[in-house]
């Protein structure tokens, strides 16, 4: 018995070596792939990255989508990074962080194809309210993205710390410098981020090898055929919805092309909105002229939510049938919040900023600043703040200061 438990040993022994030297050669094959990309990013493998390229090739159809979306986007990503004289493998970056979705948002607040914060996206130009989301622009956004990383690279001299700070932020990765006893390198520094914004390096990483290796793992790159789009000007107040009755086009197909519009409201400022909409339909939109803006409404599928009602709580776009012509809207935009508007208090919480305070109420930035006597964008932890909101919805404003940060999240999202 004795000699067959010693036998059992030795075999268990043979069989740890052997898979060890299985590992060990497996993970020397990826970092040869990497390191045959011939990348200016150091592009390291790891058990980070390794779980990343398990979870892409487990989505399997959904990365196919994601390869085809690259060919189709990338290559707009890849020309300013060559303007900027920066490496081309940062254009990865984008499917990494966001998928292509235009409508997630990060733990953070990020949005848009590079998930950019709120307060960055300010710094560098892009309009954010509670109507219009510049960083869902892909154009823009990418201008902004390309100045926001040549500054990061200045600061940090290094492209893997500039990626963590640009899904984080400058100070967390400095933070991490700092408990990593001053070491600079990004692999040094990883397990002290957040584990919120650990993501960001492995994913690219990761996002980087199977955009150059797909074929190796017989991953398919689906076609894909965005919807051939031209440009219009909307100038009076009206919804997506309501364009895409008035156009007779598919409501889900128009949201998708005009992200930038969080509610599905097209507002009514001093400026024309740009709206993207199918091609085939220009020229109904221009036989329509100003009628669009006053189009009957029509019946709603039974069974079937009218999305305007159901996405826009406050302010609110009468329904065209309802306003003989022109729009009306509650206004809660007053110095005291104006008639018909009841108050809550939020208590800031660690994380909080006031543009995305001001978005889960529906209330200006500006309005948020003079209502609380604050100047610029800082507030502090436990900082209470009031907010005036229409009496019709108080009890539903009233329990955002309750929520945890998932349901805080899930608000955003309905944005």
């Amino acid at each position: 018995m004795r000699k067959l438990k010693n036998k059992l040993k030795i075999f268990a022994f043979v069989a740890l070596g052997m898979n060890l030297a299985i590992a060990n050669a497996q993970d020397e094959l990826y970092q040869n792939r990497l390191d045959n990309i011939g990348s200016a990013i150091q592009l390291k493998f790891n058990s980070s990255v390794q779980s990343y390229i398990d979870l892409y090739l487990q989505k399997g159809s959904s990365t196919s989508v994601l390869l085809g979306k690259s060919a189709y986007h990338l290559q707009t990503v890849e020309d300013s990074l060559t303007k900027y004289g920066m490496p081309v493998e940062l254009k990865f970056l984008v499917p990494a962080l966001s998928f292509y979705d235009n409508w997630s948002i990060s733990e953070d607040g990020g949005s848009g194809f590079w998930q950019m914060n709120y307060i960055t996206a300010r710094r560098y130009g892009l309009k954010v309210n509670s109507f219009v989301d510049e960083r869902r622009d892909f154009g823009k956004a990418t201008s902004a993205a390309m100045h926001y990383l040549k500054d990061l690279n200045k600061e940090f001299n290094s492209w893997p710390l500039t990626i963590a700070a640009f899904y984080a932020d400058e100070v967390e990765v400095n933070k991490a410098i700092r408990k990593a006893d001053g070491k600079n390198d990004y692999w040094d520094i990883h397990n002290y981020l957040p584990i919120r914004h650990q993501k960001a390096l492995p994913a690219f990483v990761a996002m980087t090898y199977l955009h150059y290796y797909n074929d190796v793992h017989k991953m398919k790159i689906q076609d894909y055929e965005p919807v051939e789009a031209s440009t219009v000007y909307v100038a009076k107040w009206s919804t997506i919805y309501q364009l895409s009755k008035a156009l007779e086009t598919d409501y889900d197909q128009l949201k998708n092309l005009n992200p930038i519009f969080k509610k599905q409201v097209i507002p009514h400022t001093n400026t024309l909105y740009p709206v993207k909409i199918p091609l085939d339909k220009v020229k109904r939109f221009d036989f329509l002229g100003d009628s669009v803006y006053t189009y009957p409404e029509y019946e709603v599928t039974a069974g079937i939510v009218d999305p305007v009602k159901e996405i826009i709580p406050e302010p609110r776009v009468v329904e065209p049938a309802n306003r003989g012509g022109s729009t009306t809207r509650n206004t809660t935009t007053s110095s005291n919040g104006g008639s018909g508007t009841k108050t809550v208090y939020y208590t800031v919480r660690q994380g909080d900023f006031l543009g995305r305070i001001a978005d889960m109420y529906d209330v200006g930035l500006s309005s948020l600043r003079k209502w609380n006597g604050i100047r610029g964008d800082r507030i502090n932890s436990g900082q209470r703040l009031k907010v005036y909101v229409p009496a019709s919805k108080y009890s539903y404003y009233k329990r955002i200061n309750t929520m945890t940060g998932a349901q805080k999240r899930q608000v955003m999202n309905k944005d």
